[in-house]
Formats: structure tokens, sequence, C-alpha cells
């Protein structure tokens, strides 16, 4: 469990030390991409927050339940840095998604299973928070989805209208 939680702590690390970037499709849906690579700005859609680190957090929860999403597990990986005598910035990792839409992208393809449930990463960076959400249309190519690319549209709609409504005054 402890490198588990360790390998969070890196890949939290690795998503914070981005760079600002953003793609055309993205600035159309409000999303700034702070990513070092075009690899990371495709996995991983990063949002700008408005709010604070807590407020961009609660934000998140509170979009989730308006839409009956099911929060599996919260990672904070700033408390895990400090069991461990290191200290990070504010970095929360919320786990979450509903059966009801993951099931038929796990059902094309089984290995989808190790993509979801989805991520939602609320991370500071030079006095900036951050939302980075899984990127569907990553998924969707790596795995071959194009068959299911209704659902896929309808889950990257619904991540885009959370991360907008968490990441606003």
């Amino acid at each position: 469990m402890k490198r588990f939680l360790l390998g969070l702590v890196a890949l939290s690390g690795a998503v914070a030390a981005c760079t600002p970037n953003t793609s055309a499709d993205d600035a159309a849906n409000g999303v700034t991409s702070p990513a070092p690579t075009a690899l990371l700005q495709d996995r991983f859609r990063i949002f700008e927050s408005a709010l604070d680190h807590t407020g961009t957090v609660s934000a998140v929860y509170e979009a989730l339940d308006r839409r009956d999403l099911s929060v599996f597990a919260v990672v904070d990986h700033a408390a895990g840095a400090q069991s461990v005598d290191m200290t990070l910035p504010p970095s929360t990792l919320i786990i979450f998604g509903s059966a009801k839409g993951g099931t038929p992208l796990i059902a094309a393809e089984p290995l989808m299973g190790a993509e979801l449930p989805l991520r939602a990463l609320v991370y500071e960076k030079d006095a900036q928070v951050y939302l980075a959400i899984t990127g569907m249309g990553f998924l969707e190519r790596t795995y071959g989805l194009e068959s299911r690319a209704t659902v896929v549209d309808k889950i990257n709609d619904l991540l885009s209208s959370i991360a907008n409504e968490a990441t606003s005054l």
C-alpha cells in the first residue's frame, strides 16, 4: 500500500511540474493545459481554477454530488508526503464515477478497468490551483473505443461541465 501511495505522490508531482500550454480545442472548452508534453496534455485535461485548493476540492465534490456520481477514494498527496517527513503543495486526487457510465467501456475493452473510475486531481503550483481530469479522447484512442464514441463523448461532456463548474467563482 505504501508503494501505491508513493506512486500516486510521484504522479501528482509529475503533473504538478507542468508549464502552461493550451491546444485550440482545449481553449474553446475553457481548458488551460500546464503540461510539458503533448502526451500529458492529451492524457489529462487541465483547468486553471479561480478558487483556492480547498474551494476547488469542495466544488468538485458538490459537482459530483449534483450528478449522483460516486466518490470511491480520495488521496491527499500532501498528507502522504508529510507522513514520510517530506512536503508537497496541496494535492488531492478524487477517484469517482458511475457503473452506468463505465461498464459499457469496460465491456468493450476489459483493460479500461485499469483506467476507470475517473480521476480528478486538484493541485497547486506557483500559487495557482489547477484541476486535472481524465482525458477521454486519449482513452478512446488508446483502447480503440471508437465504436463507443457516443458514451465517450457523454463522459467527456460530463467531465468538462464538472471541471468548468468546479474551477469557476
